[in-house]
């Protein structure tokens, strides 16, 4: 039984090594041709990673998963990737990774004026692939040193708020001092303000902030313009009695802009209703959104008690059970209104304050012991 152990074993630790491969990698200038011993080379992969020193054929063995993506990159003073060399999916396999001689660049960056600018965006990409490289900010004296990058023709592009952006194509060989000019400029903005929600739109006249700028104020035709600095994004606040405040961002590049922004009525509820009612009569709810559409599925409820919902077209019919001055909510979920009713008693007179509401017992009430009666003495038969 224990030799039939040990046998068990051996499959087991054979499909492991059927699980690795061997990369044989070959570090080569950009000619083609090995660069020798002594680089570092790091192969990665999910949930991995091999190390290994090329030998003096420039070649180095990498055992790595099989079928996994294999990122290669170097470790070198005198040579050097700019992105990690990728192996997909990956075999026994042999490969060439290019490398190129180590270079830096100091890049200075001034206004039009010859003063170096601060916290400027500096931005390396190889040149005809547009592969990205570097993104660097300059410090107080305008400046920045790149990492080892590969020697070769970059673009280099230089952005800062404010000004207008410079693109140029630069050589980085060796030890390279670069220098880049930003002129700073203004562009158009023309904010229009509207009300989606109507159709057509409506042009709303409305205030509107632009933070370090100008505040506007729009005209009946819902615009307003003002002149701000190019290649900059401002948080622009728009507001109006009535409306919900609005606060967007908006982008200005380096040619005069359009930015249209949106109101919304603030939420509220109208109720169209007799501000009078008698015990056992009807009372008509017609409710209505901000903007006149029927508030629909509206609760109605008294002293917290549901009565009842609106329908489709916002309406509810109710009636009151006792005489009183009635504070009836609508509740749509999103906003309530109140609405004040004063109830009477049959017969009583429907001026003033209801008298249960001032305390004097009416008919019908518990231990009323007078009546109020309302005499129409042009008409004979009301009289009793």
């Amino acid at each position: 039984m224990l030799v039939l152990g040990a046998l068990a074993a051996v499959p087991a630790a054979v499909s492991a090594q059927e699980d690795q491969v061997t990369i044989s990698a070959t570090v080569v200038d950009q000619d083609g041709r090995s660069v020798g011993g002594g680089i570092d080379v790091t192969a990665q992969w999910d949930g991995g990673s091999a190390n290994g020193t090329t030998a003096s054929s420039g070649q180095v063995l990498l055992d790595v998963p099989r079928g996994a993506n294999v990122s290669i990159q170097i470790d070198d003073d005198r040579y050097v990737r700019n992105s990690p060399y990728i192996v997909e999916d990956a075999t026994a396999e042999s490969v060439d990774v290019p490398v190129a001689t180590s270079a830096t660049a100091d890049i200075t960056v001034r206004n039009t004026d010859g003063q170096p600018v601060e916290n400027a965006r500096v931005l390396l990409y190889q040149y005809g692939s547009n592969q990205f490289v570097t993104d660097q900010r300059t410090g107080s004296d305008g400046t920045v040193t790149t990492p080892a990058v590969e020697s070769r023709t970059y673009r280099l592009d230089v952005l800062k708020s404010g000004y207008y952006t410079n693109r140029t194509r630069v050589e980085v060989q060796g030890e390279t001092n670069l220098s880049a000019t930003i002129e700073q400029g203004e562009v158009l903005l023309t904010v229009s303000v509207v009300d989606d929600n109507v159709e057509p739109a409506e042009p709303l006249d409305a205030a509107v902030e632009i933070p370090s700028v100008a505040t506007l104020q729009t005209g009946t035709d819902g615009e307003s313009a003002t002149r701000v600095p190019v290649n900059t994004r401002y948080d622009i606040s728009v507001t109006k009695d009535g409306y919900d405040r609005n606060e967007t961002r908006v982008r200005v590049a380096e040619s005069s802009a359009n930015a249209t922004i949106t109101l919304a009525r603030t939420d509220r509820i109208d109720i169209d209703a007799s501000d009078r009612a008698v015990v056992g009569g009807r009372i008509y709810f017609e409710a209505t959104d901000e903007y006149g559409n029927p508030a629909t599925n509206a609760t109605v409820s008294l002293d917290g008690e549901v009565l009842g919902r609106t329908d489709d077209s916002g309406e509810l019919r109710i009636t009151p059970e006792s005489a009183g001055v009635k504070n009836y909510t609508i509740d749509d979920g999103e906003t309530q209104s109140t609405v004040t009713i004063s109830v009477f008693a049959p017969g009583e007179s429907q001026t003033g304050t209801p008298a249960a509401a001032a305390g004097v017992p009416v008919c019908g009430s518990p231990g009323a012991n007078t009546f109020i009666v309302t005499v129409d003495w042009a008409s004979p038969s009301s009289m009793v």
